[in-house]
C-alpha cells in the first residue's frame, strides 16, 4: 500500500469531488488522478460498468451483475476486434489476446466486490476469481504478475497500475493494444451490500454444517450449551451459553475487546443489541426481530458523550424511512429518505439525501434511483435564486431550470437549449429532483439533442454558477477516522492511499457516496457486517 500512498501524493494533491466533472480542481498538479471514487466521476472517466465506456452496450441487460458484465465484455470485444494493432509486428499478439478475452467471456467469471461500498474494479477477489484484464495478463504475462498486481493494486484502475508498475507498462507495450483500449475492458463491480441481511436456515442445517468455524452442539435444530465462533486464525470472536437456541451472545474484536452484545432466540439475534467502538465507547444500539434489523437504531461518534452520528429505522432488515445525520458537535448535517414511486410521479423510487446549507447558503440535494444499481444520480444545488442540476452519474452535464445545458469552454459559460417538455420544465422549476431524475432516466435514450447556437452567459450569472458549484468542494463536516476506515474497507487508515483518504474526509460526501439503490452508510452497515462474522450460522 506504500505505493498507493506515494501515487496519491505525487500524482494529485487533491481528489476531485463530485463536481470535478464540472470544475477541475487541482491545487498543485496538472496530472489526472485516476482513482475510481465512490459516485464521484472524474473528468474523462465514466460511471457504470467501465470507467471509459460507462454502460454503453448494456441497454438490454437486466440488473443481474453477471449479465451486465457479459454484455459489457461482449460489447468491448466487438469494439476492439475491429481495430488494428498498435504496430504491425504486434498484430498476431493482439489477435492472441483477443482470443484470451473470448475464453474469459465464455467462462462467465465475475469477481465479487465484498469490501468496498462503491462500484470498483477487483483484480482478484477473495475466492481467487480473476477479472478480465487479470485473465489476459495471466494468459500472456504469467500468473505471478497477475497475483502481484492483485496484492498491491487490487482495486486500482489499469492506468494507475501501469503508472506504478514498469512490468505492466511493458506488457501493455507488447500487447498490440493501447492502454486506453485495455482499460476499456476492465469492469467495475457492484458494491458490497448488507441489504439482504443473511438469516441462516437452521431448520435444514446439520450439526456438522453449523460447526464451520464454530464449536457447539445442535439438539434438533437449536443450539444448546456453550458455543464459540472463531476467525480464520482460530481466535474466538463470539461466544454464548444457550438453552434451546436462546441466551446472551457476546462478540469481540480480534484483540478481545467488546464488539457487540445482545440476545439470541431460536438461534437468531432477537431484541436489544448494543455495538461498541474498539475504545469501549457505545457505537450503536437498536433491536433485531427474528434475525433482522428492526425499528429504531442510533449510531454514535467514538466519544464518551455519545454524540449521535446517525439515527433512523429498519424494516425487515433494510434501511427505511427518514434518517438524520449529525456532525461531530451533534448539529444536524443532513437527512435521508427512502423514495416510494407513485403513479403520478415520473420517478423510480430510490433515496433522497438533503444536505443542509453551509456558510455559503447553498442547499444540496442528491437523488439516486433503484434501477440497475448505483449510477442513476441527479444533484440539485440551490441558494434561493435559481436551481442548478448536475447529472453526476452520466456525463456530468449541468442544467438550469429552463432546460438549458450549461457549459464552460475557454473560461466562458454558455447555455444551449435541450428542448425539454413542459412537464420536465415544471419539475425542474419546482426543484423536484426526484421526478426530474425520473425523466432523465426513462427518457434518456430518446432525449433530443441540446443543439442550436450556445448563448453566452453574463459575467454576474457566471460568477453565481461558479459559486454554487464550488460549494461541493467545501468540507462540511470532517468525518471521523473510524468512518473513513470503514468506508475504505481497510483495517487501518494508514493502509489507504492518500487520494482515498481525501475522498472520505467529508462526512457529507461519505453519505452521498454511500447512496445506491440501497443506502450503505459505512458507519451503519460496517457494524452489522462485522457482527455477522462473529455469529454462528452466518457466513
Amino acid at each position: 500500500m506504500a505505493g498507493n500512498r506515494k501515487r496519491g501524493a505525487e500524482r494529485c494533491s487533491f481528489m476531485r469531488r463530485l463536481t470535478s466533472v464540472l470544475v477541475a480542481v487541482f491545487l498543485t498538479s496538472s496530472k489526472v488522478c485516476f482513482g475510481l471514487t465512490p459516485n464521484a466521476p472524474i473528468a474523462g472517466l465514466r460511471e457504470g460498468a467501465n470507467h471509459h465506456l460507462g454502460d454503453v452496450g448494456l441497454q438490454h441487460a437486466t440488473n443481474d451483475e453477471k449479465e451486465r458484465m457479459h454484455a459489457h465484455l461482449t460489447y468491448v470485444r466487438a469494439l476492439l476486434g475491429g481495430r488494428p494493432a498498435t504496430r504491425p509486428e504486434l498484430a498476431t499478439q493482439r489477435q492472441s489476446t483477443l482470443g484470451f478475452l473470448d475464453e474469459y467471456i465464455a467462462k462467465g467469471s465475475t469477481p465479487q466486490n465484498l469490501h468496498l461500498p462503491w462500484r470498483t474494479p477487483v483484480f482478484i477477489d477473495d475466492d481467487g476469481t480473476v477479472c478480465a484484464v487479470g485473465y489476459l495478463i495471466e494468459r500472456s504475462g504469467g500468473k505471478a504478475l497477475a497475483e502481484t498486481i492483485a496484492k498491491e493494486h487490487r482495486y486500482d484502475l489499469l492506468e494507475d497500475i501501469a503508472a506504478e508498475m514498469p512490468e505492466v507498462r511493458a506488457w501493455v507495450a507488447d500487447s498490440g493494444f493501447t492502454l486506453e483500449e485495455l482499460a476499456s475492458i476492465q469492469p467495475g463491480y457492484s458494491s458490497a451490500m448488507q441489504a439482504n441481511w443473511v438469516v441462516p436456515n437452521w431448520g435444514s442445517m446439520t450439526n456438522n454444517e453449523a460447526q464451520t468455524n464454530v464449536t457447539g452442539t445442535l439438539v434438533g435444530s437449536l443450539m444448546q450449551g456453550a458455543w464459540t465462533r472463531t476467525d480464520a486464525e482460530n481466535k474466538a470472536v463470539g461466544s454464548g451459553t444457550l438453552v434451546d437456541g436462546g441466551g446472551k451472545w457476546t462478540s469481540v474484536y480480534e484483540d478481545g475487546k467488546a464488539l457487540a452484545e445482545g440476545s439470541l432466540m431460536n438461534n437468531l439475534p432477537q431484541g436489544a443489541w448494543r455495538f461498541y467502538h474498539p475504545s469501549g465507547n457505545l457505537a450503536g444500539q437498536g433491536s433485531f426481530d427474528k434475525g433482522l434489523r428492526s425499528g429504531a437504531w442510533s449510531f454514535f461518534y467514538d466519544s464518551k458523550t455519545r454524540v449521535p452520528i446517525a439515527e433512523g429505522g429498519f424494516t425487515a432488515g433494510e434501511v427505511t424511512g427518514h434518517w438524520r445525520h449529525y456532525d461531530d458537535k451533534g448539529a444536524l448535517l443532513a437527512t435521508s429518505d427512502s423514495v416510494t414511486p407513485v403513479s403520478w410521479r415520473y420517478s423510480f423510487g430510490g433515496h433522497l439525501l438533503d444536505v443542509r446549507p453551509g456558510a455559503d447558503g447553498v442547499h444540496h440535494w442528491i437523488h439516486q434511483g433503484n434501477i440497475a444499481g448505483d449510477f442513476h444520480r441527479l444533484d440539485l444545488f440551490h441558494d434561493g435564486s435559481e436551481p442548478i442540476y448536475v447529472r453526476a452519474s452520466r456525463d456530468g452535464a449541468t442544467y438550469d431550470s429552463n432546460g438549458n445545458k450549461l457549459e464552460k469552454v475557454n473560461s466562458v459559460w454558455t447555455a444551449t437549449s435541450c428542448h425539454w417538455s413542459h412537464a420536465r420544465l415544471a419539475s425542474a422549476r419546482a426543484g423536484d429532483v426526484v421526478t426530474l431524475d425520473g425523466y432523465f432516466f426513462k427518457d434518456g435514450w430518446q432525449d433530443k439533442p441540446c443543439d442550436g447556437a450556445p448563448q453566452p452567459i453574463g459575467a454576474s450569472r457566471s460568477r453565481h454558477l461558479e459559486a454554487m458549484l464550488a460549494s461541493e468542494r467545501v468540507v462540511r463536516a470532517q468525518s471521523a477516522d473510524f468512518v473513513r476506515r470503514l468506508a475504505l474497507g481497510e483495517t487501518t487508515l494508514e493502509d489507504a492511499d492518500d487520494a482515498s483518504r481525501l475522498e472520505r474526509s467529508d462526512l457529507a460526501k461519505v453519505l452521498a457516496g454511500s447512496m445506491t439503490w440501497y443506502i450503505e452508510f459505512p458507519h451503519v452497515d460496517g457494524l452489522f457486517l462485522a457482527l455477522a462474522k462473529t455469529l454462528p450460522g452466518y457466513p
